[in-house]
Formats: C-alpha cells, sequence, structure tokens
C-alpha cells in the first residue's frame, strides 16, 4: 500500500475516534460535538451545614454538579441563594466547580459555596447553573 495512503487512513482513523467528532443521523456526515449548555447540567446532591473558620461562622453548601453533555461543560457558574426560615434572603454568593474546573462529558465536579452567618439564620437555599460565555 502506498504510503501516502496509509497516512491518510491513519489521520482519519485518529480523527474518527478522537471524541471530538460526532455522526449526524440527518446527513451522515461527521463534525464537531455540540458544546455543553445550561440545560446539560444538572445538580448531583447538595448539602448544607455550618462551620466556624477563623473565629466566623460561615453556611457552606457542597456536593456535585453534573453534565450530561458529550462535550465538557466550561465556564460553569453555581450560584447558591441563601434563605432565612420565614423566606427572607440573606444573601447570594457564585462559585465555579472546584474539582474538576471543567465538568468533563457525562461527568460530575464537586463544588462548595459558602456565605458568612455570624447569627445562623440561614436555613434554606436554592442552587442554579449557568454556563457563562
Amino acid at each position: 500500500m502506498d504510503k501516502k495512503i496509509l497516512i491518510i487512513l491513519l489521520i482519519l482513523f485518529t480523527v474518527t475516534i478522537s471524541g471530538c467528532t460526532f455522526k449526524s443521523e440527518a446527513d451522515q456526515t461527521f463534525g464537531q460535538k455540540p458544546p455543553a449548555t445550561t440545560s446539560d447540567l444538572y445538580v448531583v446532591n447538595a448539602t448544607g451545614d455550618y462551620y466556624d473558620r477563623d473565629n466566623t461562622t460561615f453556611y457552606f453548601v457542597w456536593g456535585y454538579v453534573g453534565n450530561k453533555a458529550d462535550n465538557e461543560a466550561k465556564n460553569v457558574s453555581i450560584t447558591a441563594k441563601f434563605y432565612s426560615e420565614n423566606g427572607t434572603l440573606i444573601g447570594t454568593n457564585s462559585t465555579a466547580p472546584y474539582r474538576p474546573k471543567n465538568i468533563p462529558p457525562e461527568g460530575q465536579a464537586y463544588y462548595f459555596v459558602g456565605f458568612k452567618d455570624p447569627n445562623k439564620i440561614i436555613t434554606k437555599y436554592e442552587l442554579s447553573l449557568e454556563i457563562k460565555k
């Protein structure tokens, strides 16, 4: 077999199995996988509790965020809104996934986010996820 043909076949094979392509059902062609979107993200689990750090009380929420896309999710923002027992908004804080920073395709990443609460009035929280452009 001619060396040029062999090289071309090896390049095509490498691109095909590299994970950066997909086969479109509509036109049966290969192309780049679509990027992850906010709708591909979900909270796997979340736990909240108080911790004292340097003589200051914080309410922390931690857990995992999942990505159901075929591509990694980059620039993810996790926003926590903290509320009192009667539903009053105490504060908001945002963070990025901690480990790994980019959520792998069909994978998960650990996160934690906190808010200073010396009077321990936070009893509830809400999480929202977003991919920032």
